[in-house]
């Protein structure tokens, strides 16, 4: 029994070439893993941007909208010309009359050449 043990046992090349291959596999996989989720990383820094780019967009469109309402109101504009001291004076709606459209007049064709 003690004869096996102090024979020395040679351990086969195969063994170290398939210990590196492993090596070379699990720090190809490592580095790999990394370029793909800094990939992913990325990308969602950019949806984020353009998420808030859009949420932004329609908080502008919302104050232009506020903006446009007050300027088309009605009360407004009367005061506005009253401070103006403007010729323009308030209409009876008796006084309106609608106005019918003209008929369109047919097309002139048009002439293609080949």
């Amino acid at each position: 029994m003690n004869r096996k043990r102090s024979q020395d046992t040679q351990t086969p090349v195969a063994a170290f070439i398939a210990l590196a291959l492993m090596a070379i596999v699990a720090t190809t996989g490592g580095a790999l893993h990394a370029i793909y989720r800094n990939g992913q990383i990325k990308t969602e820094r950019k949806i984020a941007e353009a998420r808030e780019r859009i949420e932004q967009h329609h908080l502008d469109i919302q104050v232009i909208d506020v903006r446009k309402e007050r300027l088309l109101d009605r009360y407004e504009i009367r005061a506005q010309l009253e401070l103006m001291n403007s010729s323009l004076a308030a209409v009876d709606h008796g006084v309106v009359e609608k106005v019918q459209l003209l008929a369109q007049p047919d097309p002139v064709p048009v002439a293609v050449r080949p």
